[in-house]
């Protein structure tokens, strides 16, 4: 069943934000077209100092600027759109007909979440994707595509991997936790505020689930800050005490992952105690404290 309900809602969030994404690669090929025709040389001589050359200039750089705006745009509205969804089906009128399925608490969280996080990666690789583009095809006077940008790129990764080789492997896999965890606290944290926005309030949910946001970060925040003194402690311990002899790459990185690692532990544990406390708290309030419109 909770199979059912993750494509029910990714299907739901489909409706608005496929046609956003598709928004976004388009406006993202018609600046890259334009940055590319206004920086070719030969577009340039044609038409040097005249006012032709002024005005499509002017005109690419609103288009670009455009572009960034809808990219930015669109980060905004995926998570606008998310949590859109998330109100309407627990504490509105659409939470009556969602609360008479035969399903548990449990499971319509998990599909609220596991959609959202889809959403959420699949808008990071839409913006990745632009952004290749427009380096790509966009940043080149000369060629039809700057694949400098990327043999540099892919050279310095490959240099990296041959002189640290398996010393990558665990950053790696504690940066991709790290991004997964982040991505489940964030939208596990705004649903439980929106929850307890309909708790506190009947009439102004909204503003009271926007206070009790800044209320739990400021909380977070604090206990945060005092866990983690001992880590900067630490840290700075470290650089204050490091080695007065030159070291080559793979001592450096061994020193300074050594000293910044157990801050990504710490950050990666507190982060997932917050998920599980704010995953519990949201199964307690809508199981018995449901306050529909």
């Amino acid at each position: 069943m909770l199979a059912k309900l993750i494509k029910h809602d990714f299907r739901a969030l489909s409706k608005v934000l496929v046609p956003t994404h598709l928004a976004i690669l388009a406006a993202t090929i018609i600046a890259t077209i334009g940055i590319a025709v206004n920086t070719r040389n030969s577009w340039s001589g044609v038409l040097e100092n005249s006012y032709t050359l002024h005005v499509l200039e002017t005109i690419m750089m609103f288009i670009c600027v455009l572009m960034l705006i809808a990219i930015f745009a669109s980060l905004i509205l995926v998570a606008f759109i998310i949590f859109q969804r998330f109100y309407k089906s627990f504490m509105c009128d659409e939470g009556y007909l969602s609360f008479t399925l035969p399903v548990t608490t449990s499971q319509l969280l998990w599909s609220k979440l596991i959609s959202a996080a889809a959403w959420i990666v699949i808008n990071m690789l839409v913006v990745a994707l632009c952004a290749v583009i427009f380096v790509l095809f966009g940043t080149s006077s000369t060629q039809f595509a700057n694949t400098e940008f990327f043999r540099d790129f892919f050279g310095f990764i490959s240099q990296a991997n041959a002189m640290l080789g398996s010393k990558l492997v665990l950053p790696t896999i504690e940066f991709i936790v790290m991004m997964i965890v982040s991505v489940a606290y964030n939208i596990l944290e705004v649903y439980l505020c929106l929850i307890i926005g309909g708790v506190l309030s009947q009439k102004h949910k909204i503003l009271a689930a926007i206070g009790t946001y800044f209320g739990i970060n400021m909380v977070v925040g604090i206990i945060c800050s005092l866990a983690q003194i001992p880590m900067v402690t630490r840290l700075t311990n470290n650089y204050t005490y490091a080695p007065e002899t030159p070291m080559d790459g793979v001592e450096a990185f061994d020193f300074v992952f050594g000293a910044i690692n157990p801050y990504f532990l710490l950050s990666i544990g507190i982060s997932i105690v917050l998920c599980i406390a704010f995953f519990w708290a949201s199964h307690y309030l809508l199981k018995n404290k449901l306050n529909l419109e």
